[in-house]
């Protein structure tokens, strides 16, 4: 009886270890959608409401969820606290947040860095060009991340299960 709880315990655990590294997967993509989602609002905030960057930013993060939110909240209180640092240091300390909180690669956080130093920094169609171009490359890694998802995260969910019933068979 002992043998067969250690079993199953043993297959759950190595199971769900599985899951949770295929999680990270779709976790990826989520972040990578609200990220999009967010900017493409900062975009309307900053072409038709002409809203000073820490309230727009501020306003973007409490209508996401997740790490895109801890983002965007994140750079708008550096702004409201150190706004002499400028918008390139308060991105950077959201990106250094959500580095600690997401599961975006470094891909993706490298094409985030590039829009740092153009907010706030140009003129509104100069950042709406740009604010674009990040958009479409977020959407590349999308797509990207999309694709590994089905190929690593089916792998993950299976070979958890699989490595559990293969430490059983050794063990006994």
């Amino acid at each position: 009886m002992l043998k067969v709880l250690g079993s199953i315990l043993i297959v759950l655990t190595c199971g769900f270890l599985g899951l949770e590294r295929a999680r990270g997967f779709s976790s990826r993509i989520e972040q990578l959608r609200q990220l999009n989602a967010g900017l493409k609002m900062l975009e309307t905030e900053i072409v038709y409401g002409a809203t000073p960057l820490p309230q727009a930013l501020n306003r973007i993060g409490k209508q996401l969820s997740g790490p895109a939110a801890v983002f965007f909240q994140a750079v708008a209180r550096q702004l409201r606290e150190n706004a002499a640092r400028g918008a390139i240091a308060a991105w950077e300390k959201g990106l250094a947040e959500l580095e600690q909180t997401g599961d975006l690669r470094a891909g993706d956080r490298e094409i985030l860095r590039s829009l740092g130093p153009m907010l706030g920094n140009s003129g509104a169609a100069d950042q709406v060009k740009n604010l674009e171009l990040t958009r479409q490359l977020l959407e590349q890694q999308s797509l990207a991340a999309l694709e590994e998802n089905n190929r690593q995260g089916r792998m993950w969910r299976t070979l958890g299960f699989l490595m559990g019933i293969t430490l059983v068979l050794l063990l006994y």
